[in-house]
């Protein structure tokens, strides 16, 4: 299967979110520019193609300074070039300057996604988000007035103290600005962070309906939920995250990131120390084919499109039916999941996909 996907991982930030778990250090410029030449050291090891889809996420890209952000930009105009789908950069409203967003858009990126998880001031401060709601909307608009084709924010809901009201001040706030995605997450703490000890999630029964809510919310305005957590108007999908979710290809380089090749999970340690010291950091699992079908199943079941039946036997030289018989007559019977356009899917039950995809472990 070819490969015609990138991610790319900025590990730093000017501070740390109290809520944050993935792989981040704070900024340090001698960090930075010793990080960048390791960096170039992996993507010109890679085959260098154009890619149908990149993807430079963190950590907060946007944290590096204009001159920084030029220099790995030009790292990653190789893989650049009119088979270039999508282009996304991850930015926080406070870092992410006009400047910046104007040498991200020459660069030929065409997809922009804003950390803004609440316009609710007083929530920011409580997870300790830097930035305002003025601010997140000043973004918004530079860079629709740039140029950016796709412009995509993320919000949360389940955070400490917030109310319904919060979350429909929230959706009414995003509908008034110019994007066109939208990923809303609920907030789940792992153990060693901050906001850990200090916080009580969301009683199931209540986030049932602020999930509700904010899906009947969202396509009364005209955005359609293609994955659990992700809305789009028209067509504006993420087309490098449906690249996880359909469990094809994908290049992953620098620390704490992640590249899939056929059967063979690639991570790298979170090390930077490590990373900066030229030490081997890459880890190599090779999947089972059992494993391999099921997180193929599970992958893209999370998307509204379901699996591609054909797809799923074109890989495997089997079909879904020979592999989860029993799974499948019982989920199909019940009417959990459904066949249509050859393609297994939820039937309107994309939340209740963790007690659906247990029928379909391997054992």
């Amino acid at each position: 299967m070819e490969t015609k996907a990138l991610y790319i991982h900025i590990p730093f930030c000017d501070h740390i979110c109290s809520y944050c778990d993935f792989a981040k250090v704070y900024y340090r410029e001698e960090f930075v520019l010793k990080y960048l030449e390791r960096l170039k050291e992996e993507l010109d090891a890679l085959p260098h193609h154009i890619m149908r889809t990149i993807y430079i996420g963190g950590g907060t890209p946007s944290a590096l300074s204009l001159k920084q952000l030029d220099i790995l930009l030009s790292m990653a105009d190789p893989f650049v070039g009119d088979d270039t789908l999508e282009y996304t950069i991850e930015v926080n409203p406070e870092s992410a300057t006009l400047d910046k967003l104007e040498c991200m858009h020459t660069h030929g990126v065409n997809r922009i996604s804003v950390g803004v998880q609440t316009f609710n001031n007083d929530l920011l401060k409580k997870i300790e988000r830097y930035h305002t709601s003025d601010i997140a909307k000043e973004v918004i608009r530079n860079a629709k007035a740039i140029g950016f084709k796709h412009i995509s924010i993320d919000l949360m809901y389940g955070l400490p103290n917030q109310t319904l009201e919060d979350v429909q001040e929230d959706l009414k706030t995003a509908l008034s600005l110019p994007i066109n995605h939208l990923s809303y997450y609920s907030l789940i703490l792992e153990e060693h962070t901050r906001l850990y000890d200090n916080y009580e999630p969301l009683d199931e029964e209540t986030e049932g309906k602020w999930s509700d809510y904010i899906v009947e919310t969202l396509s009364h305005a005209g955005f359609h939920r293609y994955e659990v957590s992700n809305f789009a108007l028209g067509n504006h999908e993420s087309e490098h995250n449906k690249v996880y979710w359909h469990y094809d290809n994908y290049y992953g380089v620098g620390i704490g990131a992640t590249g899939k090749i056929d059967d063979e999970l690639i991570s790298h340690s979170r090390s930077l120390t490590d990373y900066l010291q030229g030490k081997n950091t890459i880890y190599i699992e090779k999947e089972t084919i059992e494993d391999t079908m099921f997180n193929h199943l599970m992958m893209s079941l999370r998307l509204k499109e379901g699996l591609d039946l054909d797809e799923f036997k074109r890989r495997y030289h089997c079909s879904v039916e020979d592999v989860y018989k029993e799974a499948l007559t019982k989920n199909l019977g019940n009417h959990s999941l459904i066949i249509e356009n050859n393609h297994l899917k939820t039937n309107d039950t994309l939340d209740l996909l963790n007690s659906i995809l247990l029928d379909f472990l391997p054992e």
